[in-house]
């Protein structure tokens, strides 16, 4: 692999494979929406109940978006800090790729069969270990300023550790409510990541 000395990957290369399948899977997620096919003599009638029937395809969609476009904020985030790479950091990512691209199929899930227990155990699971692998992620390339500069503060490291452990926790929490009420955990998916977006504002003002 060229840009690698050593142990040491190239960084770059890693962010560009990131950033790829994270474009792809988030394209993905809207190609998962079918368009009604109907013929022009009943598209006048039955065109608006059949775009009605796919609004749990079209929230979930962009359910699943924002949550996505929230673990690339967060991936962006961590390489800011992260100033080098090597392959055990490399398999981590790949790792945390292969969940990032299973979302589409537990979007569609979700999004035609919202009221089945399975499809919300199967959606929180893989987003909860998207999550989780981040904070694995974080972990490893701070741990001991592996590969982080030595002068980063522990104090910000611990708190934004928290922080990357927050979001899996919750949506295993709505994986966990399931068991009572799927309705209760759609909401949990949904609401979480407009928490973090009111919490992201907070953070800037």
């Amino acid at each position: 692999m060229s840009g690698e000395v050593g142990n040491e990957i190239s960084k770059s290369r890693i962010e560009t494979l990131t950033d790829g399948v994270f474009a792809i899977v988030m394209t993905i997620l809207v190609l998962e929406i079918a368009v009604p096919q109907l013929s022009h003599s009943e598209a006048a009638i039955e065109l608006p109940k059949q775009l009605l029937k796919l609004w749990p395809m079209i929230l979930s969609y962009g359910t699943s978006f924002i949550i996505l476009g929230f673990f690339w904020i967060a991936h962006d985030y961590q390489f800011h800090y992260i100033k080098r790479a090597n392959r055990t950091f490399l398999w981590i990512t790949i790792f945390y790729l292969m969940f990032i691209a299973f979302v589409p199929f537990s979007t569609s899930l979700i999004g035609e069969y919202g009221d089945q227990q399975i499809s919300v155990i199967i959606y929180g699971i893989n987003i909860s270990i998207v999550g989780f692998w981040e904070f694995i992620r974080w972990r490893y390339a701070t741990k001991d300023h592996r590969l982080v500069d030595s002068n980063l503060d522990p104090t910000f490291i611990t708190i934004m550790s928290k922080r990357f452990l927050l979001g899996p926790t919750i949506y295993l929490i709505a994986v966990a409510i399931s068991f009572v009420s799927t309705q209760v955990s759609l909401v949990l998916f949904i609401a979480t990541p407009l928490y973090f977006l009111v919490s992201a504002r907070k953070d800037k003002s």
